[in-house]
């Protein structure tokens, strides 16, 4: 199984006051960051979310062995969700949690998982769903939207000029009249048709994966959930990889901390130091923000 590397970890570590009694850990992957952040906070529970059965199954294993082998017992202090993070206000009912963390990255061994179709590299079906209980898979979604909405997916999630999502979503739409589009390996072909290279068809992927689960739709609910989750004195730090991302956490921190009722405890988005991205090109594109919420006056 490959072990994925927790990003920016010290810099996350930083921002968390070691008395927290209750933390939240928004996408818990292989539980790296799950355990740093006990290790440091050794009185805390922490409720641990994951959309994905596999990976929260992975992360209980790894977990456990780590307890093993080291003497600990942090994985008595944990509480696994299955499930979303932007449904973080129906998980903690009334409990207030003193650290947020959301990391927005996808997990390395998704794209590793060549059967998952995520990657294009192999022949998968296309399904790129973190939640595979849910209906829609990138099949699906490229069986059934429209060339506009398509375009709108390629220009608004991939940076690709209009002229260009355009082009690229209608070759879609007259390439499945002909035969469905089910497997990576005949989107990349309809991609390199047009032109694209392995660079330009990774971030055409990315955006139908986005769009597949929902990612920006549940980063923009838990932006508001969160407010009601946190205790005052307390800290939300998110992790972000994507440039709408990071405008969504950015313009959505920067409105709370006008009302007063927060500050920013990054001013600016801090980045990777060069030393890590050598070791860890899944951090290059990463980016912290974290606010605090003040006590209510």
């Amino acid at each position: 199984m490959l072990v994925h590397t927790p990003v920016m970890l010290q810099e996350v570590l930083s921002f968390l006051p070691p008395d927290s009694k209750l933390i939240v850990d928004c996408t818990l992957g292989h539980g790296w960051h799950t355990a740093a952040l006990l290790t440091l906070a050794q009185n805390a529970h922490l409720i641990a979310f994951d959309i994905d059965e596999l990976m929260m199954n992975k992360a209980k294993l790894l977990i456990e062995i780590r307890d093993n082998e080291q003497g600990t017992n942090i994985g008595t202090r944990i509480e696994y969700v299955r499930g979303n993070y932007a449904d973080i206000v129906f998980v903690l009912h009334d409990r207030k949690a003193d650290f947020i963390l959301n990391d927005l990255g996808v997990n390395l061994e998704h794209f590793k998982a060549v059967e998952r179709g995520f990657s294009i590299r192999g022949i998968a079906p296309l399904d790129m769903r973190f939640d595979t209980t849910q209906a829609k898979s990138a099949a699906t979604l490229l069986a059934t939207y429209s060339s506009d909405q398509l375009r709108h997916l390629f220009e608004h999630y991939a940076d690709f000029s209009s002229a260009k999502a355009l082009e690229l979503a209608q070759h879609i739409v007259t390439t499945r009249k002909q035969k469905p589009i089910i497997t990576t390996q005949d989107l990349k072909l309809i991609l390199n048709t047009c032109w694209l290279g392995d660079k330009a068809c990774t971030v055409i992927f990315q955006s139908i994966r986005i769009e597949v689960n929902g990612e920006l739709d549940n980063l923009q609910k838990f932006l508001w959930a969160f407010l009601e989750c946190l205790n005052s004195d307390w800290r939300c730090c998110i992790i972000t990889y994507h440039s709408i991302e990071d405008r969504f956490v950015k313009q959505a921190f920067n409105a709370l901390a006008n009302t007063w009722k927060y500050k920013l405890v990054t001013k600016k988005a801090i980045k990777p130091h060069y030393k890590e991205v050598v070791l860890n090109r899944a951090a290059r594109s990463a980016k912290i923000r974290v606010i605090e919420k003040l006590t209510n006056n």
